[in-house]
């Protein structure tokens, strides 16, 4: 078991930036330990992705998607958000996770959500897997960030005004919008309270 255990601290000590090791006195002798580094909270409150927590594979992730829709889960705290339009900061950071897949149409920001829910339509399925992969897993603001499909009319039935978006999204779209027309990014409807998920 030594050299199971060597192996990890040995992978840990590699790969894992939010840990560090230090000395510790515990009932009088000293003892390595490791310690979680909390992100550091700056003033400006911008929001940084900070890498994969595993990798994807048949296991956790499915082999192709169904639906076109995403529920994406641990994007924020909404106890520790400030200000009014912090929505648009987590709007923006997943754009730029994605920015590859050009098919993100709607995105809307459940503010309220204690689990720091954020919803994502896609153009097609093939486009909802490319953001599955890419946000699944992925650690964000110091937490970790999950992804499930959401079932298309469950989507519409929370969202209306998602029905009609079919323009793909691009990060840059928050700051360049110069007409008085709300993208579909920026609509948000009343929540309903159906409580699915």
């Amino acid at each position: 078991m030594q050299k199971i255990w060597d192996r990890a601290v040995h992978f840990l000590s590699a790969n894992e930036s939010r840990i560090r090791t230090e000395t510790q006195k515990i009932k009088g002798a000293d003892f390595l330990v490791w310690r979680w580094i909390q992100p550091p909270l700056s003033c400006d409150k911008s929001k940084v992705w900070q890498g994969k927590a595993f990798p994807l594979d048949r296991r956790n992730s499915p082999p192709n998607s169904l639906t076109p829709c995403l529920k994406i889960r641990n994007m924020f705290d909404p106890d520790m958000e400030v200000g009014d339009s912090w929505d648009l900061a987590i709007q923006e950071a997943i754009l730029e996770k994605c920015s590859d897949n050009d098919g993100i149409v709607h995105i809307s920001v459940d503010k309220n959500s204690k689990e720091g829910c954020v919803y994502v339509k896609c153009l097609s399925a093939e486009h909802s897997g490319k953001a599955f992969k890419a946000l699944h897993g992925s650690w964000f603001d110091g937490k970790l960030v999950t992804v499930k499909y959401l079932r298309l009319d469950r989507y519409h039935q929370r969202f209306p005004q998602a029905q009609g978006c079919n323009t793909p999204l691009k990060a840059s779209s928050l700051h360049q919008n110069p007409t008085n027309t709300i993208p579909c990014l920026l609509q948000h409807g009343p929540l309903n309270s159906s409580g699915f998920s």
